[in-house]
C-alpha cells in the first residue's frame, strides 16, 4: 500500500539532493526519515543499531552472511582448541 503527500517544492529538493549523496531514492530517505521522527517510544541505542543495521545491509561487496558465520564458527574452533591445549600443558 502506497500513500503521497505534497511538500514544497524547496522541501522536495533538499530531500532529493541528500538521498543522492546517500545513493537512495527521495521516497527511501523520506520513510526511513520519518519513521526515525514519528517512532519516539524507541531508546536511542535501538535507533542507532537499527540505522547501523540499514547501512550495513546497503554497503555493496560486503561478505555474505554465510561468510561470516563461517569465519566465526572456525574462531571460535580454534579458541575452543588452544583452550584445550592450555589446559593440557598446565
Amino acid at each position: 500500500m502506497s500513500n503521497t503527500i505534497e511538500l514544497p517544492t524547496d522541501i522536495y529538493e533538499l530531500l532529493r539532493h541528500r538521498a543522492t549523496q546517500l545513493q537512495q531514492s527521495p521516497e527511501q530517505l523520506a520513510v526511513e526519515a520519518l519513521r526515525r521522527f514519528l517512532i519516539t517510544e524507541k531508546s536511542d541505542w535501538s535507533l542507532r543499531l537499527q540505522q547501523l543495521l540499514v547501512e550495513v545491509y546497503q554497503r555493496p561487496g560486503l561478505p555474505a552472511s554465510e561468510e561470516i558465520e563461517a569465519d566465526i564458527t572456525a574462531a571460535a574452533a580454534e579458541t575452543r582448541e588452544l583452550r584445550r591445549e592450555r589446559r593440557r600443558t598446565d
